[in-house]
C-alpha cells in the first residue's frame, strides 16, 4: 500500500483552523426568515391554551406554527412511533415542542417566542428509574418501559454453585451533554408548493429526508438534503436534527419562505438528548484463582420522554455488559425506562460506556476481592481467537484484546508503578479493557449498508460523494485516502464533495464508527468497476493487452513495452472516446445469525479493542482528580491515517475524562440547571491527559484493507480506567461517576 497506513494532513483543517469555513450561523439565503422554539415549561401534562397576543406585538413577528399546520403525520419518533413532531395537547418535559415562531430576524423570532403564554393542566411527573419502574398508573405512554433487551447464555445457577466465590456491585453512570461547539441549526427553503431542500448542522441526512416525506407525505425524492460544515455532532446531531428540520420545513411551507433556526445555548441545552444514564448491578461468580464462571447483570437506563434511540443503546450495552472476557453462564437484561426529563439517545459510545464503566469496574472488585493483579485478571480470562463472546458468537480472527491489555502496560510501566509516598496526594493506575460492535449490528442489520459514487472528469480530477458524512471526524481525509489507494492515483486529484442526499443511495446513518468501514467497502466496489474500463482504454489505446496493463502511483504502464502514460491522459481520452466515467459502489455487512429473544448469536460482524490505562493524582484535602496520563492501546484492524487515529483518541480521552471527572449534569423538577460553561464543567486544555497511544493491527477479514472503527471505541474504556485509578489511590471502591472534589471527599471521610 502506498497512501494507506501514512499519517495524511486533513484538507478542512486549514479552513477551521483560521475561521475561513462557513458554518450555518454565517450562512443565509434571499428573502430568509427565522425561527425560534417554543416548548413546554412543565414536565408533563397537557396544554389547555395558546396566546400569541404579546408575541404578535413583537416588531418582526411573521407566524407561529403547531401541530394543527402539519399536512400529513405528525410524528418524528426516529424507531418507536412515540414523539409527535409537535406537541398535540400532551406534553411530556421541559422542552416537549408546541410551535415554531418565525420572525424576520433572529433576536425578533427569540423574543416574540418567550412572549407566547401557555395554559397547562398539569400530572404528576417521574423523575428517577425507580420511579418509572415502579409506577401502576399515570403512565407517560402505554407504559413507562421504552423498551428490553436481554443474554440468556448457559445456566447462572450451576455456575454460581460452580463458583469458589461470588461477588456483587452496584454502579451508576450520569447524563452527559454533548456541547458540541455548534448548536443545532438548519435552513428550510421551499422550492414550489411539494419541495424543499434542507442546509443543516448534522450527520444522518437521510434519517431527515424520511422524516420530513412522512410529515408531508411527499416522495423521498421532493426532499433535497445537504449537510453544512458541522461543528461537532458526537451522537447528538443524529436524530435531533430530523425534528428542527422538520419544524423548520412546516414553518417554510406556511409562509413560502426560507427558514432559519439556530438553537441559543441554553434551549440546545434544555430541548435536546444526552447520554443516558445507568444503574448497574452485577453478580459475578468466579473461581479462587479468578476464572469467571457465571454473571447476572441488570442495566438499568433512563430514557426521558420518548424512546429515541435506546432501543440501540439498550441493545449495544447488553451485547456488551461483560466485556472482552470468557464467561460460559450469563444473564443480562437491560431495560430502559421513560421519565419526564429531556430525552436520551445517541452519545459517542452508545451504550458501550456505560457498560463498559461497569464491566471494567467490577473486574477490579473481583481482583480486589480475591487478592489478583488488576492486569492479570485481565489476561487470564480476556478473548483470544476462537473464544466466544458473552453472546456465543465465536470470533476467529482480528481479536486483538490481549495485545492491547500488554501494549498499553508497556506504555504504562504497569509492572514498575511505584507511586511517590505523600500524605496529601495520592497517585494511582486503573486499566480499562473493552471490546466494541462494528457499525450497526444484528438490531440494525436491515439499514446497514453505504454507497459512493465516484466521477471522473477528462482533466484528471476525480470528485467523490458518499453518504456518511464529516463532523470533524477526519473521514473526508480518510475517503481520499482509500480512493486514491484502490485507483492507484495521487490523493491531490480527489475532492470529496459536501454529503447530499441525491448524490448517493440511502447510506444509513453516520454513526456506529461506520465511515471507514463502509464508505472504504463501497470505494472498493466501486474501483472493482472502474479499474477494468481505465484498463481497458489504456489498452486501446496503447495498443497492449489489457493483461499488461498497471496503475499505480498516478502511472498507467503497459509492462510489455514499458511505455508510460500519466492518469490525466487517460482520463482526456477516455472523455474523448465517450467512455463512462461515472461509477457507483455499495457495501451491505455480512448477513448476522442473531436469535433476539436470547440475545444469542452473532450481534456484529466484527470487533474493535482497546485498552487504556490512567495515571491520576488525588488531592486528599480538596478532592480534587488530575488525570495526569492516558496510555492507550487500539486494535483498529488496519489504520487508514495513524495519526487521524491518535486524534481520536486524544479527543475520545478527553471526553471521556469530562464524563468521569467534571461534567455534573444537573435537573431539577425536569428543568436543566447546568445549561452553559459556567454551569457545565468541560475539561479545558489543562484539565485534559497527556496522551499516549499506539496501534495493534489484527486485520478484518470484512474490513477495507483490514479496517476497523476507531470514532467511538476512543471514549469507552476512559471512565472505568480514571474511576480504577481513583480507586488505586484512595483505597475506596469509586463506583459511581462523575468523580466531583465533593464526590471523592464524601468518599475519604467514610460517607
Amino acid at each position: 500500500m502506498s497512501i494507506l497506513g501514512k499519517s495524511i494532513n486533513r484538507p478542512d483543517a486549514p479552513g477551521k483552523t483560521t475561521g475561513k469555513t462557513r458554518f450555518l450561523t454565517d450562512i443565509a439565503v434571499d428573502n430568509m426568515a427565522h425561527g425560534a422554539p417554543v416548548y413546554s415549561s412543565i414536565p408533563f401534562g397537557e396544554y389547555t391554551s395558546i396566546d400569541l397576543s404579546k408575541a404578535k406585538k413583537v416588531d418582526g413577528y411573521i407566524d407561529f406554527v403547531s401541530a394543527k399546520d402539519i399536512p400529513a403525520e405528525n410524528q418524528i419518533g426516529v424507531i418507536v412511533p412515540d414523539q409527535p413532531l409537535f406537541a398535540d395537547k400532551t406534553v411530556r418535559f421541559i422542552g416537549d415542542s408546541i410551535g415554531l415562531v418565525v420572525a424576520e430576524t433572529h433576536e425578533a423570532a427569540i423574543e416574540a417566542a418567550k412572549a407566547v403564554s401557555i395554559s397547562y393542566a398539569e400530572k404528576t411527573p417521574y423523575y428517577t428509574i425507580d420511579e418509572s419502574r415502579d409506577a401502576e398508573d399515570n403512565f407517560i405512554h402505554e407504559s413507562n418501559l421504552a423498551c428490553h433487551h436481554k443474554v440468556r447464555k448457559g445456566d447462572i445457577q450451576k455456575g454460581f454453585v460452580e463458583s469458589d466465590q461470588i461477588i456483587e456491585a452496584r454502579f451508576k453512570t450520569p447524563y452527559q451533554e454533548h456541547y458540541y461547539l455548534e448548536p443545532q441549526a438548519c435552513i428550510a427553503s421551499p422550492n414550489g408548493s411539494d419541495k424543499m431542500k434542507i442546509l443543516g448542522s448534522l450527520q444522518c441526512p437521510f434519517y431527515i429526508q424520511k422524516a420530513i416525506a412522512r410529515v408531508f407525505d411527499w416522495p423521498y425524492e421532493n426532499i433535497l438534503v445537504e449537510q453544512a460544515p458541522t461543528g461537532g455532532a458526537f451522537g447528538g446531531k443524529e436524530d435531533i436534527p430530523s425534528e428542527v428540520c422538520a419544524r423548520a420545513a412546516v414553518a417554510a411551507m406556511k409562509i413560502n419562505r426560507p427558514v432559519k433556526v439556530v438553537y441559543t445555548r441554553h434551549d440546545d441545552a434544555q430541548l435536546t438528548s444526552k447520554r443516558h444514564p445507568f444503574q448497574m448491578n452485577y453478580k459475578v461468580g468466579v473461581k479462587n484463582d479468578g476464572t469467571l464462571v457465571s454473571a447476572e447483570i441488570l442495566l438499568e437506563e433512563n430514557a426521558g420522554a420518548y424512546a429515541t434511540l435506546s432501543t440501540v443503546v439498550s441493545y449495544r450495552s447488553c451485547a456488551q455488559a461483560m466485556g472482552p472476557y470468557v464467561i460460559p453462564n450469563i444473564h443480562v437484561d437491560s431495560n430502559s425506562y421513560l421519565t419526564n426529563l429531556p430525552t436520551t439517545g445517541a452519545f459517542r459510545g452508545f451504550g458501550s460506556p456505560q457498560a463498559a464503566f461497569g464491566h471494567e469496574r467490577m473486574m477490579d472488585v473481583i481482583a480486589d476481592e480475591l487478592g489478583i493483579e488488576p492486569m492479570a485478571l485481565r489476561l487470564k480470562n480476556v478473548i483470544r481467537p476462537g473464544d466466544q463472546t458473552q453472546t456465543a458468537q465465536v470470533l476467529n480472527e482480528s481479536v486483538g484484546a490481549e495485545e492491547t491489555i500488554q501494549e498499553a502496560a508497556k506504555l504504562a510501566k504497569w509492572d514498575i508503578f511505584n507511586p511517590t509516598k505523600d500524605s496529601r496526594y495520592k497517585y494511582g493506575l486503573g486499566m480499562s479493557s473493552i471490546h466494541y460492535g462494528n457499525c450497526l449490528g444484528a438490531a440494525g442489520w436491515h439499514m446497514d449498508g453505504s454507497g459512493v459514487n465516484i466521477k471522473l472528469f477528462p482533466d484528471g480530477n476525480v470528485h467523490v460523494a458518499y453518504g456518511l458524512v464529516e463532523m470533524g471526524q477526519g473521514s473526508e481525509t480518510a475517503v481520499r485516502q482509500m480512493t486514491a489507494e484502490a485507483m492507484g492515483i495521487s490523493m491531490d486529484r480527489i475532492t470529496v464533495l459536501p454529503t447530499n442526499s441525491a448524490q448517493v443511495p440511502d447510506s444509513g446513518p453516520a454513526v456506529a464508527s461506520r465511515n471507514v468501514v463502509m464508505t472504504g467497502n463501497a470505494i472498493r466496489n466501486a474501483t472493482k468497476k472502474i479499474l477494468p474500463v481505465l484498463k481497458n482504454s489504456a489498452a486501446k489505446w496503447m495498443s497492449c493487452s489489457i493483461d499488461d496493463i498497471s496503475i499505480s502511483n498516478d502511472i498507467i504502464n503497459d509492462r510489455s513495452s514499458g511505455t508510460e502514460i500519466q492518469f490525466h491522459e487517460l482520463c482526456d481520452y477516455m472523455g474523448k472516446t465517450q467512455t463512462d466515467m461515472e461509477f457507483t459502489g455499495w457495501w451491505h455487512t455480512p448477513e448476522l445469525d442473531y436469535d433476539a429473544t436470547t440475545g444469542i448469536g452473532e450481534a456484529y460482524f466484527s470487533y474493535s479493542f482497546a485498552t487504556q490505562i490512567a495515571k491520576v493524582k488525588v488531592d486528599t484535602l480538596t478532592g480534587l482528580v488530575d488525570v495526569e496520563n492516558i496510555y492507550a492501546a487500539y486494535d483498529v484492524g488496519k489504520a487508514i491515517n495513524p495519526s487521524g487515529i491518535e486524534g481520536q483518541v486524544e479527543g475520545g480521552s478527553a471526553q471521556g475524562i469530562g464524563w468521569a471527572t467534571t461534567e455534573d449534569f444537573k435537573i431539577k423538577d425536569g428543568k436543566v440547571q447546568t445549561p452553559n460553561l459556567t454551569t457545565y464543567l468541560l475539561p479545558t486544555a489543562l484539565d485534559s491527559a497527556d496522551v499516549e497511544t499506539t496501534i495493534v493491527e489484527k486485520p478484518e477479514p470484512e474490513g477495507p484493507w483490514g479496517a476497523k472503527g476507531i470514532g467511538e471505541p476512543s471514549i469507552i474504556p476512559t471512565a472505568g480506567a480514571v474511576a480504577n485509578a481513583v480507586s488505586n489511590a484512595i483505597g475506596i471502591q469509586m463506583n459511581e461517576i462523575p468523580l466531583t472534589p465533593e464526590r471523592v471527599l464524601n468518599a475519604l471521610n467514610g460517607k
